[in-house]
């Protein structure tokens, strides 16, 4: 009788733990629940982009996170072209099954139509380079000016009382979506994902 009993409370030690952790999990993180609310601010790497509105990041907890543009979204600087193996700071909330992206920042100049970053092409700082060495250089993730504190939920930042609109102004709010024109960093994709053209299917079989 002793022996179940003992077993028993063992598993429950252990469940305890495990069930605390999963609560630390967004929605937008592949295979995770959703417990995040409020405005939230994600830091990490792009691993994927297609090119019009769906990203994926690998953030600053070890999550991938699927995060969704929308026309007139923000992104600095004005002009660049995500790309997979830059460093981004996003601006946004938690949109069910995906991170609803208001204001994307990087870290990087443009220097003859090129990304540079400490003296060098955005891409010479490899994905061995970690996130703090361009997260300590402060001034160009807007995070940093909230002030106050933040905890995390997964891989986000979340804070409180803090809103797009009090660190970017030329935008409107459309529901919780923050629209800026394109003249204010807004992003507008020159194609959008049912424009993109797809390639039909090769087939091997020999024709008569």
């Amino acid at each position: 009788m002793l022996k179940p009993l003992l077993a028993a409370l063992a598993a429950l030690t252990f469940a305890v733990p495990i069930a605390a952790q999963a609560q630390d999990a967004p929605s937008y993180a592949q295979g995770q629940p959703s417990y995040a609310s409020g405005e939230l601010n994600v830091h990490g790497r792009i691993v994927n982009f297609d090119g019009a509105y769906a990203l994926q990041v690998r953030d600053e907890q070890g999550y991938i996170d699927n995060v969704q543009l929308h026309q007139g979204t923000i992104i600095n600087p004005t002009g660049l072209t995500l790309q997979p193996g830059m460093v981004v700071s996003i601006l946004g909330y938690n949109a069910g099954p995906y991170f609803a992206a208001n204001e994307v920042d990087t870290p990087y100049t443009y220097y003859g139509g090129v990304p540079w970053y400490g003296g060098h092409p955005w891409n010479y700082w490899g994905p061995s380079i970690s996130l703090g060495f361009f997260f300590g250089n402060p001034g160009w993730w807007h995070g940093n000016y909230f002030g106050g504190g933040f905890r995390y939920v997964g891989g986000a930042r979340v804070y409180n009382n803090v809103r797009i609109g009090s660190v970017h102004t030329g935008g409107q709010f459309r529901g919780r979506d923050y629209v800026a024109p394109a003249s204010r960093g807004g992003y507008y994709p020159s194609r959008s994902p049912q424009q993109r053209s797809v390639q039909a299917p090769h087939d091997d079989r020999p024709h008569g």
